[in-house]
């Protein structure tokens, strides 16, 4: 406690006066105790900080530990991880190289399995039997599909980890004996029915001298308006023979109906297949005369002149394709006039 007051005397630099300042005792007492307060206070409170600090040592301790510990399993789940992987990876891997197999041997069944279907298809022409509505829109689509370069790729993917879930529940070498087996087998009967098709085949083409199915003559009775070849911006694909509605249309050589319908621009359409590269078209008719599968001989009527699909007037669009592609029709027309 201070008894006395005290007075500070400021002397400044130069030839100033020096100034006093008088501070009372109490003044210098306040000015002490409050200082004295402020000290107390901050030491108590550096006191619970180091209490806090010492707790926190206490509890940090084992967090760490536990810290470390989860680490190092953390680290080891991961190679553990890191090894399932790639244990996943080699068998996906084995398992797409059986597949692929598999898939080979079974693409090698499948071809010998349209190759057979596509020699019934031609016995049946040949013996003049009269096609179902299915072989002669296979027939169909077999001739379309010859002037189609382009592949294309289809079917529902899976995730590996289901297809491999699949093949686990059947052993390795079983799925292999069983596919395998089956996938030779039936190509060896396959072959065999082949070959003996094969032989009737060359026999029934001996006996067949129309098979070659050569479009020839008018195929229906007109004014030609429309040659084939370049029209306005376009190409014509044919020949258009005028004549008034109801005019007859024939087969200009003997086939099988694989086509009649209704196809946009050209209307009502007959398409007849005469056996290897030929096929006619018969566009913009009235009404149809045969069923699609019908059997027809050269001269047969087919339908009738008419002003179906885009048509400015009464007329037979006439075509002729080879292999599925459009040729001048003038040629074969002109076979029957020499």
């Amino acid at each position: 406690m201070i008894r006395h007051d005290h007075t500070f005397v400021i002397v400044p630099e130069g030839a100033g006066e020096p100034r006093r300042i008088f501070v009372s005792k109490k003044i210098m007492n306040i000015i002490l105790y409050t200082v004295l307060i402020l000290l107390s206070a901050g030491f108590v409170r550096l006191v619970f900080y180091a209490n806090e600090l010492v707790q926190l040592r206490r509890v940090a301790g084992p967090i760490q530990q536990e810290n470390r510990e989860l680490h190092d399993r953390t680290r080891s789940l991961i190679s553990e991880r890191d090894g399932i992987q790639y244990s996943k990876d080699s068998l996906l891997n084995e398992v797409e190289t059986e597949r692929t197999a598999h898939a080979r041997r079974l693409s090698e069944v499948t071809d010998e399995l349209e190759r057979l279907e596509n020699f019934v298809t031609d016995l049946k022409i040949l013996a003049g039997y009269k096609l179902s509505k299915t072989d002669a829109q296979k027939l169909r689509a077999t001739e379309i599909d010859q002037g189609d370069d382009n592949g294309g790729q289809g079917g529902v993917d899976i995730e590996p980890e289901a297809y491999l879930e699949g093949l686990m529940a059947r052993s390795q070498d079983s799925l292999k004996t069983t596919i395998d087996g089956e996938a030779i087998a039936l190509a060896k009967q396959l072959r065999n029915k082949r070959n003996e098709l094969k032989d009737l085949r060359n026999f029934l083409e001996k006996k067949a001298t129309l098979l070659e199915g050569c479009p020839m003559g008018w195929a229906t009775s007109g004014v030609v308006t429309s040659e084939f070849g370049p029209r306005g911006r376009g190409f014509h694909a044919g020949i258009d023979i005028a004549n008034v509605i109801g005019t007859p249309v024939y087969a200009t050589a003997d086939g099988v109906v694989t086509f009649k319908g209704y196809v946009g621009a050209m209307g009502k359409e007959v398409e007849i297949s005469h056996g290897k590269k030929f096929t006619t078209v018969y566009g913009h008719l009235s009404r149809y005369a045969v069923e699609t599968g019908d059997r027809v001989e050269r001269g047969d009527v087919i339908g009738y002149i008419g002003n179906t699909g885009r048509s400015t007037g009464p007329h037979l669009h006439y075509e002729v394709r080879v292999n599925g592609v459009p040729v001048n029709p003038r040629p074969y027309i002109e076979k029957e006039e020499e």
